[in-house]
């Protein structure tokens, strides 16, 4: 495997082969992992190859092992609830700043936004459902014009994306299970509703129901955390 010509510092581009492969599944949770294996894969030294390990564990992705190497977390039912509960407080104030600087343009490709998930669920399209609703928060992120919120929520939602994968992985690779279709039209119903409260200008009642919106989230993954998963505490075999 040779790494493709970039500008980006070497380290870079291996945590985000890493993190593809993570995410995707291909690397499953539990996995050990090693700079010597890796750097064998991708043909490159070890030394940028520990260094994008480090920035994974960092991100509370890999856990070290006394003996050396890493292990890929196991996401539990509890690390969940705790991502959610964050992202809450976070869309919550996102919304309300949104309301204060979001212009009708901005509106109305959040509009258009929700029109086009409702046309992708309708059609059984549930992978571009998934997709038109991270553009949503995405969309009220850019509104808000918060650059500090911007950085933290970009940090904590790609912790809730392996989160995430972890759930699909455990779900027998497939790819949308029935509680997470049935969630996704939750999402629609949801999104709708603080549309509607941004429209009208309600700063507190669009924050309000956005952090209800990811609090019902939160519920729906927690109990398919909890079935996949179980409850049990994270462990490591270090």
């Amino acid at each position: 495997m040779n790494l493709p010509t970039r500008l980006e510092p070497l380290f870079d581009q291996i945590y985000e082969i890493l993190w593809s492969n993570i995410i995707s599944g291909e690397i499953q949770p539990g996995s050990r992992m090693s700079d010597l294996e890796w750097s064998g894969k991708l043909n490159v030294s070890r030394t940028p190859v520990r260094e994008a390990m480090r920035k994974l564990q960092q991100d509370g992705v890999l856990l070290p092992l006394n003996r050396g190497g890493y292990e890929v977390r196991r996401v539990t039912a509890e690390d969940v609830r705790n991502l959610y509960r964050c992202r809450a407080a976070l869309e919550a104030l996102a919304t309300r700043d949104a309301v204060q600087n979001g212009t009708p343009a901005h509106f109305g490709k959040l509009r258009a936004i929700v029109e086009e998930s409702q046309k992708a669920l309708d059609t059984g399209n549930f992978s571009r459902a998934f997709e038109l609703n991270t553009r949503f928060h995405d969309q009220i992120l850019a509104c808000s014009k918060n650059t500090y919120l911007k950085r933290m929520l970009k940090d904590l939602r790609r912790m809730i994306l392996f989160a995430r994968s972890t759930l699909m992985s455990a779900a027998s690779s497939r790819q949308f299970t029935e509680p997470y279709i049935k969630h996704l039209h939750r999402v629609q119903v949801d999104h709708r509703e603080v549309l509607e409260a941004i429209e009208k200008r309600g700063e507190q009642a669009a924050a309000m129901r956005m952090q209800q919106h990811i609090e019902n989230t939160s519920g729906d993954m927690s109990i398919l955390a909890t079935s996949l998963l179980g409850g049990k505490p994270q462990e490591s075999d270090a």
